[in-house]
């Protein structure tokens, strides 16, 4: 039997108006009038008559209803359990990243997400890059975010953007108003230091013979702008931590020779990638493009 039939059935016997279940089925008059008639036609039943400009519903038109209520309660059951699906109600994503890409990326991606499914939950992890694999590929998590090159065998890799990196200093610092500093002009600098290390930072200051060092290390850039703006030092970061910090009282200048960093995801080999992840991987890039 036509769904469609039911339902205007349904919304004329309630409403007792063919104009009133049109307008709730947002259907047009004629519309909801054809699909009466045919199912009436269907079950050999006049299901309603003409009563001073109003459809009264008949005796046979009482009892299909009763008859019919179930089937109808079970469409309705199908049709919120269709719209669950659809907007991902109850779905989870689990995140793991380094903390380079947390502060900087995250939290604009997540945004971007949850306008996309409000119904979605979200769990973010941070672990060291030796561990990650295992937490996507082994573990509990859905996908990942990382510093490319990333190689190996459990997981997959998709590029997601590749930024020069820069400078941050506080605002009175003496490099702060150059257009593009040079990466020799750090020698005696005191460097903020991320816990886990970059290797692009450390390998192109070593080109230009000027130590890495610091005093003060932590475990996110982000922190390192906060310790930047208290003048404990400079910061070499991506540019996406520097959108996050830009509030703080720090200046970003771009470095020569230029620092490439190139993030992308990580996926499980051995799962397919559901709803909830591809929908990640769109607003990463929205709020990717959106940055910069």
């Amino acid at each position: 039997m036509n769904l469609k039939r039911l339902q205007a059935f349904r919304a004329v016997y309630e409403t007792g108006s063919v104009t009133a279940a049109a307008r709730r089925l947002h259907m047009t008059q004629p519309a909801v009038s054809r699909l009466i008639g045919d199912l009436e036609k269907e079950l050999g039943l006049q299901l309603f008559a003409r009563q001073r400009q109003r459809l009264v519903c008949t005796e046979d038109g009482r009892s299909f209803f009763h008859e019919a209520e179930r089937a109808l309660a079970a469409v309705d059951q199908i049709v919120d359990i269709a719209r669950d699906i659809r907007t991902l109600k109850g779905a989870h994503l689990r995140i793991v990243t380094l903390m380079i890409a947390a502060f900087g990326i995250l939290p604009a991606a997540t945004k971007a997400l949850i306008a996309m499914h409000p119904q979605a939950r979200v769990s973010i992890n941070f672990r060291d890059v030796h561990d990650m694999t295992d937490w996507v590929a082994t573990g509990p998590y859905d996908v990942g975010i990382t510093v490319l090159p990333f190689d190996d065998p459990r997981v997959e890799c998709e590029p997601l953007a590749t930024v020069s990196c820069v400078l941050a200093v506080p605002k009175d610092h003496r490099l702060a108003q150059k257009r593009v500093v040079s990466l020799r002009n750090l020698a005696g600098e005191r460097f903020l230091l991320p816990s886990s290390p970059v290797p692009e930072f450390g390998a192109a200051l070593e080109a230009v013979g000027v130590p890495y060092v610091g005093q003060i290390d932590g475990p996110s850039a982000f922190l390192g702008c906060q310790l930047v703006a208290q003048g404990l030092g400079v910061a070499l970061i991506d540019p996406f931590t520097f959108s996050a910090a830009s509030r703080l009282d720090i200046v970003a200048v771009p470095i020569r020779p230029a620092i490439k960093l190139s993030f992308g995801f990580f996926f499980p080999v051995n799962r397919p990638r559901t709803t909830l992840v591809n929908s990640f991987v769109k607003a990463t890039r929205l709020a990717v493009a959106a940055t910069g």
